[in-house]
């Protein structure tokens, strides 16, 4: 999924390396990529063949969301029926760098799940400091949307990935109002909380919150809340819901939820740990480097 075509090719770079990892005798690869950028016409979109694979137009009403869903429905449509399924958005190669060694675990854990019938949600597990009540229910931890995969078990109880605008839409300001925020009041104080420090800059209350919630970061684009860029924080807000309902929804539909650091005993435990100690390193320095080269 993306919104234009700028990243297209490093990204792309990073998803066939991942595949290169996933095959296994007998394996057929269906790709699709969706562009938000591009607007659905009216009629019927079939897409376009180009040398990277067949693009569609996108939707953009819940940003990567609802582009996946747009992905799900054209391969739908051109008969397959994927075993499973690999969800990326262009931040992939844009704010993340993937090592060999991250890329052969990533697509070793999924080439295990393979075989598991039930359904299951794979990707880079985050939790929040402590259980916390989203608008629809508990959370102790998410998996991370910018890649991921499911099988389609999975995908067909969830109908789509996206929990639908109308939810959306009940949980966040049509409007920028001085004194409001983001989220309407209902929505609980801890949640709106913890998205709020990592998607709003502020120097004051914001600054505690973050070492509250134990934030390192922040959205790249978080700036102070005003009527400018209400909209973009308000979608953003909209697309966190939808990252934390997709894991709450599949843990409700029965899924196995699980990363390429999961571990279950104390030996497994730290060589675990310290490959994502690794992993994270190595992210780091290929970022720096990466950033270097475009600069």
């Amino acid at each position: 999924m993306e919104f234009g075509d700028q990243h297209r090719d490093r990204s792309l770079q990073v998803l066939e390396r991942l595949r290169t990892r996933l095959a296994q005798d007998g394996d057929r690869f269906s790709s699709v990529i969706v562009d938000n950028a591009r607007p659905r016409p009216a009629e019927s979109a079939t897409g376009m063949a180009s040398e990277q694979g067949l693009v569609v137009p996108g939707d953009n009403s819940n940003r990567e969301f609802s582009g996946w869903d747009r992905g799900v429905e054209t391969l739908l449509s051109r008969g397959e029926q994927p075993d499973v399924w690999l969800f990326s958005n262009d931040t992939v190669a844009l704010n993340h760098a993937w090592s060999e060694r991250r890329l052969e675990r990533f697509g070793g854990e999924i080439g295990k799940l393979a075989l598991h019938p039930g359904p299951w949600l794979f990707g880079e597990i985050n939790d929040f400091p402590r259980s916390t009540m989203t608008p629809m229910g508990p959370l102790l931890e998410w998996v991370s949307t910018y890649c991921f995969a499911m099988n389609d078990t999975l995908r067909h109880r969830l109908g789509t990935l996206s929990p639908g605008n109308a939810l959306l839409d009940s949980l966040v300001n049509e409007r920028f109002e001085p004194e409001r925020g983001v989220f309407r009041d209902h929505v609980g104080e801890a949640y709106v909380d913890f998205v709020s420090a990592w998607l709003i800059s502020d120097d004051g209350q914001g600054v505690q919150k973050k070492r509250r919630f134990k934030w390192d970061h922040e959205w790249h684009k978080a700036s102070p809340l005003g009527p400018e860029n209400f909209e973009d924080l308000r979608m953003k807000a909209r697309c966190c819901l939808s990252e934390h309902m997709l894991s709450l929804r599949a843990r409700q539909l029965g899924a196995d939820i699980r990363s390429p650091y999961d571990a279950r005993n104390a030996r497994e435990h730290i060589r675990r740990s310290l490959q994502f100690l690794a992993d994270k390193l190595w992210e780091k320095f290929l970022l720096r480097r990466l950033r270097l080269e475009r600069s």
